[in-house]
């Protein structure tokens, strides 16, 4: 065993070092410091640049509720465990607090743990701990790019992070705070990696299956450098109590540096967790068929409560095929809208004022729909206001997050929203007729946690709330089944992993950026100089156990521009349900009617432009392929590692309307370079593959040259496979055999084709 207490020696220690075969760490014996960490298969070093500080914060919180960080302590201690190839790490602090920590390298993995506790001390309320803190992070390789990829929002992709990221302001530092789990503007799974491309890197993770309330963090630092960081959160906050974080902190290294590889290794522990256990869609009988096998795209926010049955008609008419309407949030008793305030308790909500002409155009048309629900905003100075009021979330004053979470927020964790919740929606589906349920401004919006000391439940945050949500959802889904007869789907705005049990479809606008906000709008300027970019991550680890993801903000008008078809095709290829939105512009022109801005539930300009027959061609082309030929990958399929192509790239426009006439980028017009080709590669439940492909050019067939290795998909080199090209015309046979096939296609000009891999034994 070896010990060094304080900095009364007079020479430097040696430098404490682990390792196993993957990953090598060394601490500096001094204080603890991270001041190597290695990729040993790739001699990758994460800590390149001079380290600062120590590796722990931790914050303490007084009884009005503010907040402060320390980091400074008297005395350091650690030992070596030769047995357990690890080192303990004690650090005492000045008011008492004794901060614990083991960092491991098992010999029979690749990966080396952190693991932290606060050992407690009368009178400290002790809120979060910041461990480990890893700084001095450059780029990892001078020949190839280092990449950051981030679960942020479901995923995003930053190109050269040490050169993008600067020390100031905070949105422009990177990740500096991304909570998990939060899927509006946080880690919707708790992993990032840091690689460089091509050659290797760093997975970096958590373990949690208890939905603790942890912030993962990327970020350039004051010093210049980058650093990474993870904070964990008291699931109960008391005074002289300790937090002992029940999961590790784990830093394993990547051997070809992919996201792919990423995702993978992710994925393997992943879908061992309570949030899959209900098993992938095609396997669950609570499937909602209707909402997987016959819907082709989706429409959301077209006006309520007046009548817009002949523009729901001329949805129905793009396809004849079933639609899903999520109609605008303007149907209370007690009008709700954009900055219009919401309805309070019960007496605010019946009856509810419908278009009669709506719904009766959707069910005629075999169509379905969804009311719009604020799910956890109640107006305080309507009814039952006391009782509204008393149940306000309090959130920490300091919340560590790009959003401020500024509205206000019902809890979950009491009796009051619960029982209003499942009777509102269970009055919906049965006494109309409601086919789903969406809940906006919810709890994947926001940081589980709550400081109300009168609500009788922890002071904190976590998986407590997670849980009590998770309750409420699944028994307003059980009042509105028995109400309606059937399974009544439920979907909220975002997503993260912990709901997946419970959400049927989410939706989201990531994927649609630049011709969108909300949760990418932090990453816009970097997003159009394409230097981030968005990536199916969260589809890559989850899509085939759910939910479905709706997306796209998207308008018929051309004035919107070209970008609507790269948007409408990642939207589709990448297993979404295409979406056009109406939140904040009218409804295209109908004939000779327009839709009246002043009946609208948000302020918006009047703008009535003409449909693009374009693009209503296109929405079919993508809704057919989605409920037709392409379903078992696109609804039911896993996604696999897309195919290596270089296709041409091409300028297409935008304009940005369909937003708030206050917002910053509203009216914003411009050009964004992007490729040619939008692909994506799936392997459906029969393990058949589908390569899908969508040719942005607008008028040009473009021919590109494939080489499939089915052996990369696990299907044997001994197994013949039958190649066919799909589309919405007569299939095409490609190529009959064994081993790797080679072979030209052409891409027609905007549609969708599906190069299917059969193997033998799947005829």
């Amino acid at each position: 065993m070896a010990t060094t207490q304080g900095a009364a020696m007079s020479r430097s220690p040696a430098p404490i070092v682990i390792k196993n075969e993957g990953t090598r760490v060394v601490l500096s014996p001094e204080n603890g410091a991270v001041v190597q960490l290695e990729n040993l298969p790739r001699q990758i070093q994460l800590v390149s640049l001079p380290t600062t500080g120590i590796p722990w914060r931790v914050e303490i919180l007084d009884d009005a509720g503010t907040s402060r960080w320390i980091d400074a302590y008297s005395r350091f201690a650690w030992q070596l465990d030769d047995a357990e190839n690890a080192v303990h790490l004690m650090w005492t602090t000045e008011l008492g607090l004794t901060v614990e920590a083991n960092v491991r390298a098992p010999r029979s993995e690749s990966h080396v743990s952190f693991e932290i506790a606060v050992r407690g001390t009368p009178g400290v309320m002790i809120d979060k701990v910041e461990f480990p803190i890893i700084s001095g992070i450059g780029d990892l390789r001078t020949e190839a790019e280092s990449i950051l990829v981030h679960s942020q929002a479901t995923g995003f992709l930053f190109h050269q992070p040490y050169a993008l990221f600067d020390t100031e302001p905070l949105r422009r530092q990177g990740l500096r705070y991304s909570p998990y789990p939060e899927g509006y503007n946080g880690s919707t799974m708790q992993f990032m990696a840091y690689y460089a491309s091509g050659v290797g890197g760093f997975l970096m993770r958590t373990t949690d299956a208890g939905g603790d309330l942890k912030w993962f963090n990327f970020f350039k630092s004051q010093t210049g450098a980058l650093e990474c960081s993870f904070m964990h959160q008291a699931a109960d906050i008391r005074a002289g109590e300790s937090l002992i974080v029940p999961y590790p902190v784990l830093f394993e290294p990547l051997h070809e540096g992919a996201w792919q590889e990423a995702a993978e290794l992710y994925k393997a522990w992943a879908i061992g967790q309570p949030w899959t256990a209900q098993g992938t869609l095609v396997e669950r009988a609570d499937r909602p068929t209707w909402l997987l096998d016959e819907v082709g795209f989706a429409t959301f926010g077209v006006n309520a409560a007046r009548d817009r049955a002949k523009w729901l008609d001329r949805f129905h008419q793009i396809t004849g095929e079933p639609v899903f309407h999520i109609l605008g949030v303007n149907w209370p008793k007690e009008t709700t809208g954009y900055g219009r305030g919401h309805p309070g308790g019960a007496d605010d909500w019946f009856p509810a004022r419908f278009s009669a002409e709506n719904l009766a155009t959707i069910k005629g048309n075999g169509d379905y729909w969804a009311p719009f629900e604020f799910d956890l905003l109640l107006d305080v100075g309507k009814s039952e206001s006391d009782r509204v009021h008393a149940n306000l979330v309090q959130l920490p004053v300091a919340k560590y997050s790009f959003d401020t979470y500024p509205f206000s927020y019902q809890c979950a964790a009491t009796e009051y929203l619960p029982a209003l919740h499942r009777w509102r929606d269970a009055t919906l589906a049965g006494e109309y007729g409601a086919d789903a349920l969406y809940y906006d401004i919810s709890a994947p919006n926001v940081i589980p946690a709550c400081m109300n000391p009168s609500h009788g439940h922890p002071i904190g945050g976590g998986g407590w709330m997670v849980g009590a949500v998770a309750h409420m959802w699944r028994s307003t889904g059980e009042a509105a089944a028995d109400a309606k007869g059937s399974h009544v789907p439920q979907g909220a705005e975002m997503v993260h992993e912990l709901f997946i049990p419970y959400l049927d479809f989410y939706q989201a606008r990531a994927e649609a950026s630049p011709l969108s906000v909300f949760e990418a709008d932090i990453f816009r300027e970097w997003i159009r100089e394409n230097k981030v970019e968005k990536i199916p991550l969260f589809a890559y680890v989850y899509h085939e156990y759910g939910p479905v993801r709706l997306d796209g903000w998207a308008k018929l008008s051309r004035e919107i521009g070209d970008l609507f078809y790269w948007v409408a095709s990642r939207v589709a290829l990448w297993g979404g349900l295409f979406e056009l939105n109406y939140e904040f512009s009218d409804l295209e022109v109908l004939e000779d009617l327009t839709d009246d801005p002043s009946e609208h539930y948000a302020t918006i300009e009047a703008r009535a432009f003409e449909v693009d027959p374009a693009k209503v061609e296109f929405v079919r082309e993508i809704a057919k392929a989605r409920v037709g030929y392409a379903r078992p990958w696109l609804v039911y399929g896993t996604m696999v590692r897309p195919l290596e192509h270089t296709p041409p790239q091409v300028d297409l426009n935008y304009h940005l309307y369909n937003l708030d006439r206050h917002h910053l980028h509203f009216d914003e017009q411009g050009t964004m370079r992007v490729e040619g080709v939008v692909h994506a590669a799936w392997r459906a439940p029969d393990w058949q593959l589908g390569f899908a492909f969508v040719n942005l050019f607008p008028n040009e067939p473009l021919p590109i040259h494939l080489t499939i290795d089915p052996s990369r998909y696990g299907i044997s080199s001994d197994q013949s496979v039958d190649i066919v090209l799909l589309g919405n015309d007569a299939p095409t046979n490609l190529f009959h055999g064994k081993g790797v096939a080679d072979f030209d296609v052409l891409l027609p000009p905007r549609r969708v084709v599906v190069v299917r891999v059969t193997p033998e034994a799947v005829t």
